[in-house]
């Protein structure tokens, strides 16, 4: 059984789900720390994606994570950095490159956010709570692999 590639599972059913939308993705990674020692014991890396409708002017994040544990505590944060890193691109951007980049401003963010991963070792209900207390909507997709014909 073939290990599935959750970043790109997460690309396609984005792209799919989201036909009519742009998108603009960073991979970014957790360090996680022993709390007691604080010295790192593992990092792990994830997704995040701008899902944009241009037409509409509204965005959704999406967040592709393989086997979400406890590191979800920290999504939310990470969604508004990743907000705030599109705009400060988006201004950067589109005085140095020759093709426009759209100003992010522009784009009222949902407050959806999508999670794509494979396994989730935390149950769903602790995640959506968490989401809800940030003033965020959890749309969780499970992402497995495609069966073998």
């Amino acid at each position: 059984m073939k290990k599935i590639d959750v970043f790109e599972v997460a690309m396609s059913k984005v792209r799919n789900e989201f036909s009519w939308c742009s998108t603009v993705h960073a991979d970014w990674e957790f360090v996680l720390t022993d709390k007691k020692t604080g010295q790192v014991k593992n990092t792990k890396k994830f997704r995040m994606i701008a899902i944009q409708n241009d037409a509409e002017k509204y965005q959704h994040i999406a967040v592709a994570i393989a086997e979400l544990s406890s590191e979800y505590v920290k999504i939310p944060d990470m969604v508004e950095k990743f907000l705030l890193e599109l705009q400060k691109t988006s201004e950067t951007d589109s005085k140095t490159l020759e093709t426009e980049m759209p100003d992010m401003h522009i784009f009222r963010f949902t407050g959806d956010v999508y999670l794509y991963t494979d396994k989730l070792l935390v149950s769903e209900d602790a995640v959506r709570d968490h989401f809800q207390k940030n003033k965020l909507v959890l749309q969780s997709r499970l992402v497995k692999p495609n069966p073998v014909l």
